[in-house]
């Protein structure tokens, strides 16, 4: 298992304070498991988790999630063999899950259980727990052939599900997206310019690509988002904007993004530890603006 910290930040460039101390990031690597693993950064396995993957059909059609699966394995060459899952899973818009696992099963195929989840509150789940190393491989080999359930009383069946798929590979702990996600944009989310003083949540969880199509961005578990933030159509002589994890009750004392005149284009490409959400918070300065957050990775 590797443990989830922020020394990688410097390597893209860091415009805007984090109070790493303070912020819980809610991890299911933070603690070891039922073996001693390496630390090494692994490649996550995630899932976006919908109603309308179900089968049957989910009463909570409007249900969505995602779902971060990470494996490590012991060898024979080791003094012991085994293998541990560790997994982060974030939901909304369902009924309070009473189970969440792993099955078998291609995409339109209800299949059994192989792994079971433990620790599923309201909102989210993530834990740590010992598997067959055989099984661990063949998930890690053919992750469509398996899937992420979430149950509950209504729906035993299932209430969201998703497909798992293998994630980016690490680069240390920092995992670039294959293309770029827009997550936010404030001249379509909201249509109005951020003013001064003013702070809107963002949730970096899930974007879409040039296409329209919506992908996992930051999966559940990861500490920070590697993010491109844009300010465009600026007001007035000049102006800042602040990006910082939304686990801050107050904002930091320096800028991520400055501009110095009125309707201008302007980006810095930073990373911004986030919350066990996924979330960051971005803080209007002097002046108002439009602004645009899109993910080009992530740390984990």
């Amino acid at each position: 298992m590797h443990k989830r910290k922020l020394a990688a930040m410097t390597a893209v460039g860091l415009t805007a304070a984090v109070a790493v101390p303070t912020i819980a990031f809610g991890n299911a690597r933070s603690n070891l498991g039922s073996f001693n693993f390496e630390q090494v950064a692994n490649t996550p396995f995630t899932a976006q988790l919908t109603g309308g993957n179900e089968v049957p059909p989910s009463v909570d059609i409007d249900g969505r999630g995602a779902a971060s699966v990470t494996f490590d394995i012991i060898t024979a060459a080791d003094a012991v063999t085994g293998a541990e899952v560790c997994w982060d899973l974030n939901y909304s818009a369902i009924d309070v899950p009473s189970f969440a696992h792993i099955h078998r099963g291609a995409a339109g195929v209800a299949g059994p259980i192989v792994v079971p989840f433990s620790n599923v509150t309201p909102t989210s789940s993530t834990g740590c727990v010992a598997m067959a190393p055989a099984l661990a491989q063949e998930i890690m080999t053919t992750p469509a052939n398996f899937y992420v359930n979430v149950h509950t009383a209504a729906s035993p069946g299932g209430v969201i599900r998703g497909q798992l798929s293998k994630g980016p590979p690490p680069a240390g702990e920092a995992h670039l997206l294959p293309v770029p996600l827009r997550v936010y944009d404030s001249r379509n989310n909201s249509g109005a310019k951020i003013a001064p003083l003013e702070t809107r949540t963002i949730n970096l969880s899930s974007g879409v690509d040039g296409a329209g199509l919506s992908f996992i961005a930051v999966p559940p578990g990861a500490t920070a988002a590697i993010v491109t933030l844009t300010v465009t159509e600026t007001v007035g002589p000049g102006g800042f904007l602040r990006l910082y994890s939304a686990a801050l009750s107050s904002q930091p004392a320096t800028s991520a993004v400055n501009w110095a005149g009125n309707n201008q284009n302007l980006a810095t490409t930073t990373q911004v530890a986030v919350d066990t959400t996924g979330s960051v918070k971005v803080t209007g300065g002097a002046n108002s603006t439009h602004f645009v957050v899109d993910v080009i990775g992530y740390l984990f």
